[in-house]
């Protein structure tokens, strides 16, 4: 667990943190072992991996790294697992707890994108012709949802959505389908609302097809949305820490970028140019129409919203056997890469 949630042993956490960092600057040779490999889906989630190839973060910290492509998250588990990559960025979902508790050698290094007000990927969109007779969530109730995958951070999103309404999972007919099959079915009425990730939010509202009905962050609050979070293997942290250090470090630096643009601030422009270059949104216009996945800018983990999610799966009878949240973090790494850099404000 961070710093932050070390509770009586948090001196003990920090002193683990930095005897990492002392021995990461007795010996910087170290950080240039054998190239990084990172497992990328291009996709702004993955920003901080171009950010900090494009800006020369990795070759700074003398960290030689290698992007591969992969179509999805799940085809990044074996890899890692058998440390033929060393780094992806995972959804959180049944599947992920489900992978722990088989004692997946892997372990959560920090967040990777959370929702939080006005910076709210996650999004329930509603058909423009059902604006009228739909004002609340709770009326919703006999309507079909579609959601990309079962058992996943939005069939989640909303599930707590229609609870925080005094609605029920049970109350509406959910279908399974991907995000850009359920623009023919809402145009087709087919389906009436979809939960989508920017930037197919943006995109269907400007086709007049269906309007953001609900953000995550409309709802799920406190605590908010943890959507997906990067993940280490085992073997690598263990068998190289110096080069995991330095490669968390430079990460870190790239998150920062990340967040200012992300605030508009003076590296928006920037951040853009590499975002388009690197991820499935070209359209640079694109990004100001649409909502940005927060980035933390000290990558800390909502252990809580962790937890709310696995009881959710569970309770569902998605996730038999629950694991300890808590064994699934290693942010020794992170510890130690805030020691360095120093904590970030969050405005």
């Amino acid at each position: 667990m961070s710093a932050l949630d070390c509770g009586p042993a948090r001196a003990s956490c920090v002193l683990l943190a930095g005897l990492a960092l002392t021995a990461l600057a007795a010996t910087p040779s170290l950080a240039a072992g054998k190239p990084v490999m990172i497992g990328e889906l291009g996709i702004v989630a993955d920003a901080p991996f171009y950010i900090g190839v494009d800006k020369g973060y990795f070759a700074e910290a003398k960290v030689e790294v290698e992007l591969q492509r992969f179509n999805s998250a799940t085809e990044t588990t074996a890899p890692l697992s058998t440390n033929q990559i060393q780094v992806a960025g995972g959804g959180v979902g049944a599947g992920l707890f489900n992978a722990f508790a088989r004692g997946w050698p892997v372990r959560v290094a920090m967040a990777r994108t959370r929702d939080m007000p006005g910076y709210s990927s996650d999004t329930l969109i509603l058909r423009n012709d059902l604006a009228s007779s739909v004002a609340t969530i709770k009326d919703l109730k006999g309507k079909k949802i579609a959601v990309n995958a079962p058992a996943g951070v939005l069939d989640y999103m909303v599930g707590k959505m229609l609870e925080a309404a005094g609605a029920s999972y049970g109350d509406v007919e959910i279908v399974y389908m991907s995000w850009p099959d359920m623009g023919s079915a809402l145009q087709t009425k087919a389906i009436d609302a979809g939960t989508v990730v920017e930037p197919f939010a943006a995109l269907y509202d400007e086709r007049k097809i269906a309007f953001p009905f609900k953000r995550a962050a409309d709802v799920l609050r406190d605590p908010p949305l943890e959507v997906s979070v990067i993940l280490y293997s085992k073997e690598w942290v263990d068998s190289e820490p110096e080069q995991a250090q330095a490669f968390t470090i430079a990460y870190l630096k790239a998150v920062r970028d990340y967040y200012d643009a992300m605030k508009g601030g003076p590296m928006r422009s920037a951040v853009v140019d590499i975002l388009a270059k690197h991820t499935t949104v070209k359209d640079k216009g694109l990004y100001d129409r649409m909502q940005w996945s927060y980035m933390d800018p000290n990558a800390e983990l909502s252990i809580a919203n962790l937890r709310d999610q696995q009881d959710w799966y569970a309770g569902r009878g998605k996730v038999p056997q629950k694991v300890d949240v808590e064994k699934m973090i290693d942010t020794r790494l992170l510890d130690a890469a805030l020691l360095k850099l120093g904590r970030a404000e969050t405005k």
